[in-house]
């Protein structure tokens, strides 16, 4: 209890609440993934665009299905998906990409690992872009529920800075973890709702209500296109970023003095 209290107070606070350090730090990583391109960032949001309308395309008329109600279905599936895939790809090198920064400075870990995140989630809004064009050209309707939104990435944010957490500790000193999740990405997107409906799993229903991947993406999903709330998947994600987040603190709490050893 001790080691938790004083990672709290000495790491996890400090460095979630140096926000100007960790925006820094997010921005300069994604100027450098963007440096001598010359459409830059614009090209994260192109090949979204053209991914969603490719695929939109195909299914429409290998399933025999309107285009205007698949599009933006899977525009915000897969954009959101991107969100949560770059994220757990980004995980298992979390540490060892800011090694420089942490054998040289004093800084919470905290500090990268709320960059990290923040970094997908800047992608992420500038996808967004296409979710919006495809939603003003189908006319998918606007409601009240939008005003949740901003909760659902909150959600996002909290589970991803505790699942990287552990993740991150566990990768540094184990890096066959980074591998294996790797190659489990295409499995969670091949059996999550991202490009396919819910109701296509029939009676088999139940294996994506168990998904916790699929209540991620329909606290973003539901609110835009079906103007609802969907109070069920936002108690799944929200016990899912609580636990994480407790897991996560008990873990760094223990071993993130370690941290500069196995780096």
């Amino acid at each position: 209890m001790n080691s938790l209290v004083e990672f709290l107070k000495n790491d996890f606070w400090p460095g979630l609440s140096n926000v100007d350090r960790w925006v820094a730090l997010s921005f300069r990583t994604l100027r450098s993934l963007n440096r001598r391109a010359k459409l830059g960032f614009l090209w994260i949001m192109l090949s979204a665009g053209f991914f969603v309308a490719a695929v939109s395309l195909v299914y429409s008329l290998v399933f025999s299905t309107k285009l205007d109600d698949l599009l933006p279905y899977i525009a915000v599936g897969y954009i959101t998906w991107t969100l949560i895939m770059g994220l757990l790809v980004s995980m298992p090198t979390l540490f060892s990409n800011y090694a420089s920064y942490i054998t040289q400075k004093n800084l919470p870990l905290t500090l990268y690992v709320a960059a990290n995140t923040f970094d997908k989630i800047s992608v992420f809004i500038a996808q967004s872009v296409v979710i919006f064009i495809a939603c003003l050209i189908y006319n998918t309707g606007v409601s009240s529920a939008l005003f949740i939104l901003p909760l659902a990435l909150m959600i996002i944010f909290v589970t991803a800075v505790g699942v990287s957490f552990l993740v991150s500790l566990i990768a540094v000193r184990y890096r066959d973890l980074g591998q294996i999740l790797n190659s489990s990405i295409l499995l969670i997107f091949l059996t999550t709702p991202i490009i396919w409906k819910p109701e296509f799993a029939g009676k088999r229903a139940l294996i994506v209500e168990l998904n916790p991947f699929y209540h991620f993406i329909n606290i973003v999903r539901a609110p835009i296109l079906d103007q609802r709330i969907p109070w069920n998947s936002f108690l799944v994600a929200a016990s899912i970023a609580i636990f994480s987040l407790l897991l996560g603190l008990f873990a760094m709490s223990r071993y993130r003095h370690r941290v500069i050893y196995w780096i």
